[in-house]
C-alpha cells in the first residue's frame, strides 16, 4: 500500500524505497528528509522528534504537576520527599506480569516469592494480569474471586507491611479491550480488599508516586502490536526493545498506534500521555524481559511470569536500579548475603514504609 505524510494542511504521498531502521507505525510523528518531485516526497531519512528529558521540561514549566493526583505542585519540588526516598534504602518494588492465579505452578512460585520476602517486606508488589491462563469466559469471574482469596493465604505475613497493586490485563474480565481499562470488578475483589488494607485494584494504565518518583505502568502486548503494524521491521531483531523504547518516548504516548489497532477512549487519551517523561515506565508485555534507560527514564518489561522461566523485576528507588529475579532463585541465600553485606543489619519491619507511596492514580483521576 501507499503511505502519506499528513498534517492539518493536507497530505503528500511518500516514496520510502530508501527507508532505514526504526519502529515507525501509522499515526507516528516523524521528521522526514528528502526531496519533492512529481507530487511524491522521496524520503532519504526518517527520524523521530527528539526526546526531551524531564529536567528540561520542568525548567520551562516549573513545578506544575503534570503527573496526576490531588496536588497542583510536582512531587519533584519536595525536599522532604526526596530526603525520605534517600533514607529508605531498603524500599523496593516487586513487579510481576501474567500472574495466572488458576495455575498451580504459578501459585507455587508466588508462594516461594512471598516466603522469601517475609523477612524483608517490599514497599509494593505490583501484579499485572492476565490473572487467568484462559481467556475471559462465563465462569471466570467466579473462579477469579476464589483465586484472589487463595492469594490471601499465601501473603498473610506481608499484608500489613506492603502494598499490593493489581492491574488488569487485556484478557481479564471487563467491558472491552479499549484503553484505559477499568479495575477488576468489585464483585471479584471485595473480600481481598477487606482483608488486605494496603491493596489497590486500579486501572490499566495507572500511575504511582513514591516520594519524588513518578512511575507509569501499562499491561498491554505493545511490542508485538508495534512490530506487526510498523512500516518496516528493523533488520536487526536484537535491537527491537531499543527501537520500541525510542518510539514510545519520542511520541510522548504509550500507544502510538492507529485506533483500529489499539482503540482508546477519546475522552481519556490524555491518561496515556508520558510528557514530561516519568522516572520509570513499566511495559508489562509477554515479550522477552528487558531493562533499558533512555532520556533518564528507566523502561522495564518484567516479561510473562509463567512464559519466561518465572522471571520478574525488582526496582530500588533509592539508587534507581532494576534487578532480575527468576523462579529458581534462592531467596534465603540472597537475603542472608544482602544483610551481611550491609555495615549494620538494622532492618526492622516497618508498616509505615508502604505509606511512602503518596499516590496511586487510576485513569479517571488523572489531571
Amino acid at each position: 500500500g501507499k503511505f502519506y505524510l499528513e498534517d492539518p494542511s493536507g497530505t503528500v504521498q511518500l516514496d520510502m524505497s530508501k527507508f532505514h531502521n526504526g519502529l515507525y507505525t501509522e499515526s507516528c510523528f516523524v521528521l522526514a528528509e528528502g526531496w519533492y518531485e512529481d507530487s511524491v516526497f522521496h524520503v532519504n531519512a526518517f527520524g523521530f522528534p527528539p526526546t526531551e528529558p524531564s529536567s528540561t521540561t520542568r525548567a520551562y514549566y516549573g513545578n506544575i504537576n503534570f503527573f496526576g493526583g490531588p496536588s497542583t505542585t510536582s512531587v519533584k519540588a519536595s525536599a522532604k520527599l526526596k530526603q525520605l526516598e534517600e533514607e529508605n534504602e531498603d524500599a523496593m518494588f516487586v513487579i510481576v506480569s501474567d500472574v495466572w492465579l488458576d495455575s498451580v505452578e504459578v501459585m507455587e512460585k508466588i508462594h516461594v516469592m512471598f516466603s522469601g520476602y517475609a523477612a524483608m517486606p517490599p514497599t509494593c508488589f505490583i501484579f499485572c494480569g492476565n490473572f487467568s491462563s484462559a481467556p475471559y469466559g462465563k465462569t471466570q469471574i467466579k473462579s477469579l474471586k476464589g483465586h484472589h482469596c487463595n492469594v490471601l493465604d499465601l501473603c498473610s505475613s506481608l499484608t500489613c507491611s506492603s502494598r499490593f497493586v493489581f492491574i488488569p490485563g487485556p484478557e481479564d474480565p471487563g467491558p472491552s479491550t479499549i484503553l484505559p481499562r477499568p479495575p477488576l470488578a468489585d464483585l471479584i475483589t471485595e473480600e481481598f480488599r477487606q482483608r488486605v488494607p494496603f491493596s489497590v485494584f486500579t486501572t490499566n494504565p495507572c500511575r504511582i508516586q513514591y516520594c519524588s518518583h513518578e512511575i507509569v505502568i501499562i499491561r498491554e502486548d505493545l511490542v508485538n502490536k508495534m512490530c506487526r503494524n510498523c512500516v518496516r521491521l528493523p533488520n536487526n531483531n536484537l535491537d527491537i526493545p531499543n527501537h520500541f523504547v525510542k518510539t514510545i518516548l519520542s511520541q510522548g504516548h504509550l500507544t502510538p498506534l492507529p485506533l483500529y489497532v489499539s482503540p482508546v477512549y477519546w475522552a481519556y487519551d490524555y491518561t496515556l500521555s508520558i510528557y514530561p517523561v516519568p522516572d520509570v515506565i513499566v511495559f508489562a508485555d509477554k515479550y522477552d524481559p528487558f531493562t533499558i534507560t533512555n532520556t533518564d527514564c528507566i523502561c522495564v518489561n518484567p516479561g510473562s511470569f509463567p512464559r519466561s522461566g518465572f522471571s520478574f523485576k525488582v526496582y530500588y528507588p533509592s539508587n534507581r536500579t532494576v534487578e532480575d529475579r527468576y523462579g529458581g532463585f534462592s531467596f534465603k541465600s540472597y537475603f542472608f548475603s544482602s544483610l551481611c553485606h550491609r555495615a549494620e543489619s538494622k532492618y526492622e519491619q516497618n508498616p509505615n514504609m508502604a505509606k511512602c507511596i503518596t499516590q496511586i492514580t487510576g485513569a479517571a483521576n488523572f489531571p
